[in-house]
């Protein structure tokens, strides 16, 4: 599997909120994330890297469980898992953001990709996107969960554009509220598929065609996310901006040589035992009964 990853400050943004994510978390299962958070937690620390490696953890311990055997791994229970992950992480960071009903400390927006095999499962919370390139067609994964976009004014003397208005109105994100109801979609992936994620600093000022052409005229992964962040960059884009590109996604899981089970090795060693009885047994009925010269 291809990756890559880029970031950048916008224009208006003092600090960088966003955060990304991809891990290897076992053979065949990588995890993609990213992440745009407001506020931040107890001593600063950037509540979208908070979420970000409180999902990377929690399935992190739940592999050495053995939450992507082979007899586990159903769709629904990934499924499952990748629900539990967020909840997971909603519930840490409701708790140290200082949220309640009234007020709202802190959050983020998150979108992360969970790939097992050719499976793959989309998490969703908030106004980042993931997007899917196949066949030359692109597209959305995810809906944005928010009321309103931004609303800006065009500086034609500096051609920096002018501070956005207003924020886009999030009614869900991870953080702000005590139980959360993620989205999560599960798809089959196919050969040439790629997958793009990013924050609303990219998706704002680069539409899903010119992500869908800069997917198809780049090389690799790296090109691809270079190309889309400057295409931002010229554009002046006011907000932060994070991009994640994965391609040849299928390439990791046919390569994976999978360590066989307990039960897989007692039932090959049952197996060369009967072999070696048959061998023996046939050696005697014939050196007994002369089918051979003595």
């Amino acid at each position: 599997m291809e990756v890559a990853a880029g970031s950048d400050i916008g224009v208006w943004q003092s600090q960088q909120s966003d955060a990304h994510l991809a891990e290897s978390l076992a053979p065949d299962v990588t995890l993609l994330a990213i992440a745009d958070g407001f506020g931040a937690l107890g001593k600063n620390v950037p509540t979208a890297i908070m979420a970000l490696s409180t999902i990377r953890d929690y399935l992190r311990r739940r592999q050495r469980g053995g939450a992507f055997a082979s007899r586990s791994a159903t769709p629904s229970h990934l499924r499952a898992l990748l629900l539990s992950a967020l909840d997971h992480a909603n519930a840490r960071l409701y708790a140290q953001s200082g949220s309640h009903e009234d007020f709202v400390g802190s959050g983020t927006s998150l979108t992360a990709v969970l790939i097992v095999g050719y499976q793959a499962f989309v998490g969703h919370v908030g106004d980042a996107r993931a997007y899917l390139l196949r066949l030359g067609n692109v597209e959305p994964l995810t809906a944005d969960d928010a009321l309103f976009s931004d609303a800006t004014l065009a500086n034609t003397k500096t051609l920096i554009p002018a501070k956005p208005l207003v924020r886009g109105l999030l009614w869900r994100s991870l953080g702000t509220q005590a139980k959360l109801e993620a989205s999560i979609a599960n798809l089959e992936l196919l050969a040439g598929d790629q997958l793009v994620l990013c924050t609303d600093g990219v998706h704002r000022c680069v539409d899903s065609e010119e992500i869908c052409a800069a997917l198809e005229e780049s090389a690799t992964a790296a090109d691809a996310v270079a190309r889309v962040l400057s295409l931002t960059k010229a554009r002046g884009g006011a907000d932060n901006r994070t991009l994640i590109v994965g391609r040849e996604l299928l390439i990791a899981s046919a390569g994976v040589v999978k360590r066989p089970s307990r039960f897989d090795r007692i039932r090959t060693s049952v197996a060369l035992l009967l072999l070696a009885i048959f061998a023996i047994s046939f050696a005697i009925y014939v050196i007994r009964f002369g089918l051979v010269a003595h």
